[in-house]
């Protein structure tokens, strides 16, 4: 194959490539704002990582670093997004207490994005569970505070009767 033909397979994968890619930042975008309307508020870490990499650093201690697709708050409201978190080799009983960075989906390099992709059904199923359970446990208490307020409502009843029957005695 002459090295012109492989050029020009090159630039039409890359070229497919790219406007994948820009088709799939668009969808991604549209899910984050449809998300982001439903006012969810409510974090989640996917549990599998999307990617894992490990360096060693200059102290010769390995470095390795979690990528997870995310639904968490970035400023003043939720969005996609990848977490970060690097476990030093030394410090690995600690590494689950970092905060790791956050950063938006779409800002992640191509490769986490389209990963991130294959697990959005997950991401969604548990949010909706999230919802669901959140709702449940939100009717439940406005049930007890209905029936406290009731009860209340007739303990003050009771209080007001017993006053004016007193004060008719007293007169």
């Amino acid at each position: 194959m002459a090295m012109n033909e492989r050029l020009n397979q090159l630039g039409q994968a890359a070229r497919r490539l790219n406007e994948g890619s820009d088709q799939l930042n668009a969808l991604i975008s549209s899910i984050d704002k449809a998300l982001g309307r439903l006012m969810i508020g409510m974090d989640y870490v996917h549990p599998r990582p999307l990617q894992e990499t490990m360096s060693v650093g200059r102290d010769g201690k390995r470095i390795i670093e979690l990528a997870f697709l995310g639904y968490l708050r970035i400023q003043s409201e939720y969005h996609l997004c990848i977490k970060t978190v690097k476990i030093l080799e030394s410090k690995v009983a600690l590494a689950s207490e970092s905060a790791g960075t956050v950063m938006p989906l779409l800002a992640a390099p191509r490769v986490l994005r389209h990963a991130a992709v294959d697990l959005f059904p997950e991401l969604i199923q548990v949010l909706s569970h999230q919802v669901g359970d959140l709702v449940a446990q939100m009717e439940r208490r406005c049930a007890t505070a209905k029936s406290l307020l009731e009860q209340l409502e007739g303990l003050e009843a009771q209080i007001a009767a017993s006053r004016e029957s007193w004060g008719d005695e007293a007169t």
